[in-house]
């Protein structure tokens, strides 16, 4: 069971402080987001996998996931998960900082890599004032955002000194193992239409059962899983720049449209028509 402390969230914003007492770690799905998100850990014990990559969570570190950027977390169940999550569009930054250095954290990186920050290698003393001080004592939704988004912004400041403060950290090569190798290779040919089960057995030389648990243990998700929602987050954003249903379809790898229908549906309880014309 998940109680919120705090809860906001409007088109370009998610902001929760969330407790989940005994969390079944069942709950807790591979999944990716459409917005940038910071996550800060205030209690519990378990580790954060990102595109094949693991990290070691403690009380005060943070964790960074762009947009579309698959994880998961994999949490002790008998300790309290208690955390703040801020959700957010890399719109909002656009209008003040369009050169978007502020989000070199999120964006200037490989996939899966340098998502994780210990409490020591940054003030998370001050970060998570921050994210205390988001929290409003009104009901009125325009003064809760002001409250947000203010803060965001000293919280981008001091993640972007620490990121820049990393620069010459050796970073892991996409070929250290077979796991990072098959992450790497399904997102280069994520789009691909002939991408399939059979294909990556094939070029990886194991069988299928080996091949999704290779990935399962990297990731946290089966092989298809993980392709489809990839698939369907990249889908709802070319359809909500202006792109037609059936271009995006064959640009995001499917066959034929009533199987990207169906799928679409079923992620987002709503119809690519209906996702373009909002």
């Amino acid at each position: 069971r998940m109680d919120y402390n705090y809860y906001y969230q409007d088109n370009q914003i998610i902001f929760h402080h969330s407790l989940s007492k005994n969390p079944d770690p069942d709950k807790f799905t591979m999944h990716a987001h459409k917005m940038c998100e910071i996550l800060y850990f205030l209690s519990g014990s378990g580790k954060y996998i990102v595109e094949g990559s693991e990290y070691t969570i403690e009380p005060g570190s943070l964790m960074l996931m762009r947009q579309s950027e698959a994880h998961k977390v994999q949490i002790r169940p008998d300790c309290t998960y208690e955390r703040i999550a801020l959700h957010f569009s890399p719109s909002i930054i656009q209008q003040i900082d369009p050169e978007g250095k502020l989000l070199a954290a999120f964006k200037n990186r490989p996939l899966g890599q340098r998502n994780f920050y210990h409490r020591g290698s940054y003030r998370s003393g001050f970060v998570l004032e921050c994210l205390n001080s988001m929290k409003s004592d009104t009901d009125d939704d325009y003064s809760r955002r002001l409250s947000i988004i203010s803060h965001l912004f000293p919280i981008l400041s001091e993640v972007n000194a620490a990121f820049i403060a990393r620069q010459d950290e050796i970073e892991s090569k996409p070929y250290q193992n077979i796991s990072r190798e098959l992450v790497y290779y399904v997102n280069y040919n994520l789009m691909s239409p002939d991408l399939s089960l059979d294909s990556l057995c094939e070029h990886f030389l194991v069988s299928k059962c080996h091949l999704n648990r290779i990935f399962k243990n990297a990731t946290g998700s089966t092989v298809w899983n993980y392709v489809l929602i990839k698939r369907m987050m990249a889908a709802r954003q070319m359809l909500k720049s202006g792109k037609p249903a059936s271009e995006v379809c064959q640009a995001c790898g499917f066959r034929d449209y009533s199987s990207f229908y169906r799928l679409y549906k079923k992620y987002f309880n709503t119809t690519p028509q209906k996702e373009k014309s909002n």
